[in-house]
């Protein structure tokens, strides 16, 4: 069903707006500004990810720790952006290449919620894929963020998704426990 993801973004996209109707941000004078919306590439299509992608965007802030939600144009309905430079989400993306039975690259948990951590010089932004769960959820944030305001996210991937697979070095009583991550097309 299209029509609650839809109803999912625009409210996201409405919730962070003042009196002009458009999200702001704040200048370094102190005046607030329109957001301009940001291009975001659409995950490929797949049919298994529309339901866990509709729950989450139902629990996602819509401003995430101060920072408001913007316009994300993308032709699909799960790309979600906050703040200016925009950190992005994307549900339902592929899986991160390198993650592969064996692998030794770095993952992060926080809340428990499980992330692939990718560094991309090219953007100037650190890609985290969300890896224990039914989708890869992919959250884009710019460097100028740090390490990005993850809490807020995996708070509300925990409450809308529950965990698929264990994450090698985890707790093995997590739900489907002996299921690497890595065994998931």
């Amino acid at each position: 069903m299209v029509t609650v993801p839809v109803v999912i973004v625009i409210a996201l996209l409405l919730g962070g707006t003042h009196d002009s109707g458009a999200p702001t941000s704040a200048t370094p004078s102190g005046s607030a500004r329109p957001l301009a919306p940001v291009t975001v590439a659409a995950p490929p299509a797949n049919p298994a990810a529309i339901g866990p992608c509709t729950k989450l965007l139902a629990v996602l802030p819509i401003a995430l720790d101060g920072l408001p939600s913007r316009p994300a144009l993308s032709s699909s309905t799960f790309a979600v952006a906050w703040g200016d430079p925009a950190i992005v989400l994307r549900c339902g993306v592929p899986r991160p290449s390198g993650l592969v039975p064996g692998s030794s690259a770095f993952t992060t948990g926080v809340n428990g919620v499980f992330y692939w951590v990718d560094r991309d010089s090219v953007k100037g932004a650190t890609v985290f894929t969300v890896i224990d769960r039914a989708v890869y959820i992919e959250v884009t944030v710019p460097s100028t963020y740090g390490g990005g305001p993850l809490a807020p996210i995996s708070t509300a991937v925990s409450k809308a998704l529950p965990a698929v697979c264990i994450v090698p070095g985890t707790d093995a009583t997590q739900p489907a426990a002996g299921i690497l991550c890595t065994d998931r097309p």
